[in-house]
């Protein structure tokens, strides 16, 4: 039954950010605020970090996909802090039944570690990013070579190591070691963290802010991060 229902987790996910891919052709948007297009309606660049508000699909796909990703859409517009937040714990809900089910395979399922993941996606990491990429898209608007590689940078040598600090503290808190043993597994395990990110992230960040607007972002991230949470997962629960 977990199978099952991880499956139609990872189906819903999937099938919520397809809605991005497939809208986010020349001309799928329109920007009910100025009347432009998915490119911000500016001439010769850069894209401030409110060209996309107010984005709507102009057909936005068919059937139950096109109705999925508009919901999303209009609960990301009109509470985008709660949306954020529950796409987090979704893609940290799903990433940790992932692991438990295909790669520690125990023979009984931990419940309680998933709600420790869930609730960390849920409280943290959806709060957070929803602040994060938001100043940072802020500070640094623009989507040419230099702004996404200084954004990566940023993302990558400031964030990277605060985000891991957060959630291994988190798990060793909610695990119930206490702050002392909550530290100890930062100082044990932070390292591990980092440098797995960058392995992955650099490339996956690049992509999002150069073409994924920042409302959006944490979607796209949180669909990357299904399998990536599955690492999280192991260092985070040993």
């Amino acid at each position: 039954m977990l199978k099952q229902i991880a499956v139609l987790l990872c189906l819903v996910q999937v099938s919520t950010c397809e809605g991005f891919f497939n809208g986010k052709k020349p001309g799928s948007f329109v920007n009910k605020n100025r009347g432009g297009n998915f490119n911000g309606g500016r001439s010769g660049g850069g894209r401030g970090p409110g060209d996309f508000d107010g984005l709507v699909p102009r057909g936005g796909g068919d059937g139950e996909k096109g109705g999925l990703w508009n919901a999303y859409l209009g609960v990301l517009e009109s509470k985008p802090l709660i949306t954020k937040s529950f796409t987090s714990f979704f893609g940290f809900l799903i990433g940790d039944i992932l692991t438990q089910l295909f790669i520690d395979k125990k023979d009984t399922y931990d419940f309680v570690r998933t709600l420790r993941m869930a609730s960390f996606g849920l409280l943290i990491h959806g709060p957070t990013g929803h602040w994060f990429y938001g100043k940072l898209d802020g500070a640094i608007p623009g989507t040419g070579a230099v702004q996404v590689f200084s954004k990566v940078g940023i993302d990558q040598v400031l964030w990277n190591p605060i985000f891991g600090v957060m959630f291994l503290g988190f798990m060793g808190v909610t695990e119930g070691l206490g702050i002392d043993g909550a530290i100890e597994k930062i100082k044990s395990t932070l390292m591990t963290s980092v440098t797995g990110s960058w392995k992955v992230w650099p490339i996956v960040h690049a992509i999002g802010f150069k073409f994924v607007p920042t409302e959006q972002r944490l979607l796209y991230i949180n669909s990357v991060q299904i399998g990536y949470n599955m690492f999280l997962s192991v260092i985070g629960n040993k």
